[in-house]
């Protein structure tokens, strides 16, 4: 016959960690994400903004924001996402007109705005999945701190930015977790075939870029209910 110590044991032992092995992704649940990372600034093609005539990278940076989602099912979640960085604009290098590589031009706040696809793949404490999704970016440029007077800053611009993703969700309990995320933008810098500085030819800017692409890796908490 067993003892009753022996049998509270595993009793004990099966309560205590029943949280952990029921730790999942259920349909109908709201995930809070709030993040933390870093950020990959990219490069703005020359004569792709009215700031500045050459190429002009963008420094890598701290970023933070947050995502709320919505588990339509436990494999499918659409998500909503708010990401601030504030970064600067910087010299590339090798450039007559910006000097050496890293030299500040001046400040840009860059805010996305994007909603989310999500595929989750799995049912258990961890959680691989990857995203896809667009949006907005709002660019907000200073370049006043580093000019001299007289200057003047341009106002702030919205632009289409698509996005996509994956990372790992890491289920402590049903409602609490970690995330760990990397993701990549690509913003439309122009919508036409000219602007107000250079007239229409096709041939010409058959070959320009008029992507901003950059991305970030983030880490984050996890609450679900």
């Amino acid at each position: 016959m067993m003892k009753p110590r022996t049998l509270f044991l595993p009793l004990l032992m099966l309560l205590a960690f029943a949280p952990v092995c029921f730790a999942q992704i259920r349909s109908g649940t709201v995930e809070i994400n709030p993040f933390g990372g870093y950020f990959f600034g990219g490069r703005f093609p020359a004569g792709s903004n009215g700031l500045f005539t050459s190429k002009v990278d963008i420094d890598d940076h701290a970023t933070y924001g947050g995502r709320i989602g919505w588990n339509i099912t436990s494999l499918f979640e659409a998500e909503a996402q708010f990401s601030r960085t504030e970064t600067h604009f910087v010299s590339p290098g090798g450039d007559v007109l910006f000097g050496s590589a890293g030299t500040r031009l001046g400040d840009l706040t860059i805010d996305y705005t994007l909603g989310y696809v999500t595929f989750n793949f799995g049912h258990r404490r961890v959680v691989p999945y990857v995203t896809f999704g667009m949006g907005a970016a709002r660019l907000d440029p200073d370049v006043c701190r580093v000019r001299p007077s007289p200057c003047s800053n341009p106002g702030t611009d919205w632009r289409y930015t698509a996005s996509a993703g994956g990372g790992i969700k890491t289920f402590v309990t049903p409602h609490f977790g970690f995330r760990l995320d990397g993701r990549y933008y690509g913003t439309l810098l122009r919508s036409d075939d000219c602007d107000s500085t250079r007239r229409c030819d096709r041939d010409h800017d058959h070959n320009r870029n008029d992507w901003l692409s950059n991305g970030d890796i983030n880490g984050g908490l996890i609450f679900a209910f």
